[in-house]
């Protein structure tokens, strides 16, 4: 009796045992990949290998380097600070040393403008900018959105502070005309500002940002509003004011 009562017992451990769910392991799935020991090349760091690695580098880059020196140095650049007066102290009108070469483009850049603030960012509609039917679609505007108990078009804070610094140019009292077609993205013409969306309610309220748009002229063709609203990453930035394109070879050298 005493001999059958230990194997009985036994017997019913084991089935407890087998009918208990297994526990899933928490050990990752192996693979060479996760590993760490997928064939690799490792070559031994000698003085002949590192000098063999540093002549082939050069052999390709240095002339890369040379080209990009020599072309850089062609380029005629005219720099203005305005910060105090709209014509700076000791302008002149031969400020130009060397021949420019048609078209030229004129700039603008902005000093510790954070168009990267995350709300300065977001303030904007890209439905509404793109589409007529979603004029009314300001939610992510604030606090440019509404002005007169009206949905503005286009909202938010960046095209409320469109740039508006206005420039002239002339030569002998000629005046020159600054061509501002093509100087967007023409993949931000095409696609993210429709050609039948028009500024409504702009700049009507209290308290004025910036630049006013032409109500009759869709946003796919107000670049300079195309230009801005592509913001920048850091706070000192050019944008594309336009070009001068028809100009004499004469006006190009004395401008």
């Amino acid at each position: 009796m005493s001999s059958s009562t230990p194997s009985s017992s036994a017997g019913g451990v084991g089935s407890a045992d087998s009918a208990a769910p297994r526990r899933n392991s928490k050990r990752p799935k192996y693979s060479k990949f996760t590993q760490q020991e997928l064939p690799a090349c490792k070559p031994i760091l000698t003085p002949r290998w590192v000098i063999s690695a540093f002549m082939l580098v050069s052999i390709v880059f240095v002339p890369i380097g040379l080209v990009s020196l020599f072309a850089s140095r062609d380029v005629v650049e005219i720099i203005d600070r305005y910060e105090t007066a709209c014509v700076p102290d000791g302008y002149k009108n031969d400020k130009v040393k060397k021949r420019m070469k048609k078209p030229i483009y004129v700039y603008y850049q902005l000093d510790n403008f954070y168009q990267n603030h995350r709300r300065y960012v977001k303030s904007r509609s890209d439905s509404q900018l793109k589409e007529n039917s979603s004029w009314d679609d300001v939610s992510s505007c604030k606090p440019e959105d509404m002005s007169n108990d009206q949905p503005i078009v286009p909202c938010g804070l960046i095209a409320w502070s469109l740039f508006n610094d206005t420039y002239s140019f002339s030569l002998n009292s000629h005046q020159l005309a600054v061509n501002k077609n093509g100087i967007s993205w023409k993949s931000d013409r095409d696609s993210k500002f429709g050609k039948d969306v028009f500024p409504k309610n702009f700049q009507n309220g209290t308290l004025k940002g910036g630049a006013t748009l032409n109500s009759s002229i869709p946003l796919s063709e107000q670049e300079d509003l195309i230009v801005w609203m592509r913001t920048a990453a850091l706070p000192t930035f050019r944008n594309c004011m336009g070009r001068l394109n028809r100009i004499s070879d004469q006006m190009i050298k004395y401008l």
